[in-house]
């Protein structure tokens, strides 16, 4: 799962979703950050909460490595990191309602409306927090800007699923970071809301609607009369909604070498998670191989398993 030295603490792309934190780390209890930036939240988190593991998650791979580096410079083995699109890693390597309490630091608030999905002021993003939330856990967001603080707690007082506290400004935070100080030099003001998951745990349906595991073959095999180069070129351009009508995928270029082996480069994107990665198609005794390049490793959503799907019928 880890590679390399500075691995320790990133995680790999996992195969078996979701990913059992608990069992892996020895600790019974998780915290989580969306978008930690340099890491100095997380790393105060870690040294306060010695029994808790704590998972950051940050879209910008040089802000997951330098924060990397700074949990291992303090000598802290209860830190975790993944390199990537929030939305859809919360949902995909964490079982129902297996974090305590999730934090979210001066987000960019995306004022512009063209990017008002991005927002945690939507909908979409109490249901994540009600998924990943176990029943009397916890949401903290701060935020620099008041109107995003008052429309993300009016999006979760219409959740019935949490407790909305009144916001708080300038509170009184166990732990200042840079960017907080600096802002507060210059005598601008701070938000503070919490929000608590009622406790009342989720039902099984609930539950089952909410996440469902698959094990997803990454390498499949078509009966076919057809070729490589044949089956490659029905791709190209080829696009569709993933798996559920959840996504959205499309096959771009293909490069086929001398050996008949085919490298095809498939985009992706569920709900703005995008992944770019390739599928090899190699020629076997009955018929063509379909299966994820190594040198990539997307995650399985369910755009990434419809594109293999078609691959597959694109090949029979």
């Amino acid at each position: 799962m880890f590679w390399g030295n500075i691995e320790k603490v990133i995680v790999a792309p996992m195969e078996n979703l979701p990913f059992d934190w608990k069992a892996h780390s020895g600790r019974s209890r998780i915290f989580a950050e969306i978008g930690f930036g340099n890491g100095e939240f997380m790393e105060y988190l870690a040294r306060s909460n010695p029994d808790v593991l704590v998972v950051g998650i940050e879209v910008s791979q040089w802000c997951s490595a330098k924060a990397a580096r700074r949990v291992m410079e303090a000598g802290l083995d209860n830190v975790r990191i993944m390199h990537g699109d929030a939305r859809f890693l919360l949902r995909s390597t964490f079982a129902p309602e297996s974090v305590e309490h999730v934090f979210m630091n001066f987000p960019c608030p995306w004022p512009k409306q063209r990017h008002a999905q991005r927002r945690v002021t939507v909908p979409a993003f109490t249901g994540l927090i009600e998924y990943l939330v176990e029943p009397g856990g916890a949401f903290d967001l701060a935020t620099d800007v008041e109107w995003y603080a008052e429309e993300a707690a009016a999006a979760f007082r219409a959740n019935s699923a949490f407790i909305t506290d009144d916001i708080v400004i300038n509170p009184k935070r166990p732990y200042i970071t840079k960017y907080e100080r600096k802002w507060k030099a210059m005598g601008k003001d701070t938000w503070q809301l919490t929000v608590h998951k009622a406790a009342v745990k989720q039902s099984d349906d609930v539950t089952k609607m909410l996440y469902r595991e698959e094990n997803w073959n990454m390498e499949c095999d078509a009966v076919t009369a057809k070729s490589v180069a044949e089956t490659v070129d029905l791709l190209k351009d080829k696009e569709g909604t993933g798996v559920g009508g959840v996504g959205h995928w499309i096959f771009r270029d293909a490069f086929v070498s001398d050996s008949g082996v085919a490298l095809m480069l498939v985009v992706t994107s569920d709900e703005g998670f995008e992944q770019h990665f390739y599928l090899k198609f190699v020629k076997n005794p009955r018929g063509i191989t379909v299966k994820v390049d190594s040198v990539g490793h997307p995650y399985r959503t369910p755009a990434m398993r419809a594109a293999i799907l078609a691959a597959l019928d694109a090949a029979k």
